[in-house]
């Protein structure tokens, strides 16, 4: 009678527990769901309030295809550089605020070294080191959100499609993208559609949804439409090859990464073993390499090279452009 009693009680536990995380897991579903729907509203707030804010209703198509005109006319460091910023999508930081961030970081780091190692040379390489971080850090952003966005591209472009087979528009098709998908598309294509409302033509709004991106398959997808509204054709089938174009290129790009990963992986410990190497040699006997630091030109154009040698190798397997 007792070890009925005990199994009673441990199935009623385990049943009470299954419950309350049945339930938990109910809750903190829904929770997410409203948590989801509720950021994409803060979204398109944003959206529209940015769009408001960088284009008067009164002057805004003019405004728009000027610079566009403007940027790809004669495009100046400083427009590449602000182009570069708003392609990484970092809100909250303008870029006149990197570039003080990397000549404070340059100078303040810069004399740190020299003063540790008692040589202005090496202290000036490594300011100048040291201070290319925030630039790298934005190009790193850059990188990973166009990455995303050419992830997110071939679905986007197979609703697109459906949704013009539906009847519905182009820009109620935007606007269901930005509805359904996740940033960093949404919040593009979204800006586009805010955008349109506000008077700005739907070739001037994807022109500067082209630039914003700066994804080649976004460029195409700008191309299409513009060739369509004044020419006509199968829109909804010419976004569906697009989609099959972009995953073609995807399994390419992941092919070239995948027979290259050997070369790579060479190619980094062969960079990382003089360092390694020396490091280890330091630690174990640290006068050893005193007298290669009189050679300082030398380690200088060494690691120079090293640098040439690696970026070398990343444009021979970038195929992006």
């Amino acid at each position: 009678m007792l070890y009925l009693w005990i199994s009673m009680a441990f199935f009623a536990g385990f049943a009470l527990v299954a419950g309350v995380n049945f339930f938990m897991v109910e809750v903190i579903e829904d929770r997410r769901k409203h948590s989801a729907e509720k950021a994409k509203e803060e979204m398109r707030l944003r959206n529209a309030e940015r769009a408001r804010l960088e284009f008067n209703s009164k002057d805004a198509q003019q405004k728009a295809v000027a610079q566009i005109a403007q940027y790809y006319e004669n495009p100046s460091l400083w427009a590449k550089w602000r182009l570069i910023v708003s392609q990484s999508g970092i809100v909250g930081v303008k870029p006149e605020a990197f570039i003080a961030m990397a000549f404070c970081i340059a100078i303040l780091f810069g004399a740190l070294i020299g003063f540790a190692v008692k040589s202005v040379s090496i202290g000036v390489l490594g300011g100048m080191a040291l201070g290319a971080s925030p630039f790298l850090y934005v190009m790193a952003k850059r990188k990973k959100r166009q990455k995303q966005l050419l992830a997110q591209l071939p679905d986007a472009y197979e609703m697109l499609a459906r949704v013009l087979r539906s009847g519905q528009t182009v820009s109620q098709a935007m606007r269901a993208i930005a509805d359904e998908f996740s940033s960093p598309i949404a919040e593009e294509f979204a800006y586009c559609w805010e955008q349109q409302n506000l008077g700005l033509t739907p070739e001037s709004s994807l022109k500067e949804l082209a630039k914003r991106t700066g994804v080649l398959e976004v460029k195409i997808f700008v191309v299409a439409l513009t060739i369509h509204s004044s020419s006509g054709g199968n829109l909804s089938q010419l976004l569906n090859k697009l989609s099959l174009v972009i995953r073609d290129r995807q399994k390419m790009r992941e092919k070239v990464m995948a027979l290259t990963a050997e070369g790579r992986m060479q190619a980094y410990m062969m960079i990382a073993l003089p360092i390694g190497i020396a490091g280890i040699l330091t630690l174990m006997s640290p006068g050893y390499l005193s007298p290669l630091w009189e050679f300082k030109a030398l380690v200088v154009c060494t690691l120079l090279w090293m640098g040439v040698g690696y970026f070398w190798m990343q444009r021979i397997i970038n195929f992006d452009q």
